[in-house]
């Protein structure tokens, strides 16, 4: 490869790891603003406040993990039915 070649790649990935640092900024950003206002943290709310794209989210596996984390626990854990005695059946 001759030097300007090298150069010309080596200035598109310095680019490109640039943009990938600011969205993922983006996407941090948008997640403590929606906890803030206590909304729901999902893909698509973050996708939405951030700018960024859903795969960009899905492929990021920092902010992937940390997503369905913050999902996750935001879901209504399922209650445990009341056991039913013989006096409530009468």
């Amino acid at each position: 490869m001759t030097d300007s070649r090298q150069h010309r790649v080596d200035t598109l990935r310095q680019a490109a790891r640039r943009k990938s640092e600011a969205k993922t900024k983006a996407a941090e950003a948008a997640i403590r603003t929606l906890v803030k206002r206590g909304e729901p943290i999902t893909f698509q709310s973050v996708q939405r406040e951030a700018g960024v794209s859903h795969a960009f989210l899905y492929g990021n596996a920092g902010l992937r993990a940390r997503i369905e984390r913050l999902r996750a626990q935001a879901r209504p854990r399922l209650k445990e039915p009341a056991a039913t005695t013989r006096s409530s059946r009468r």
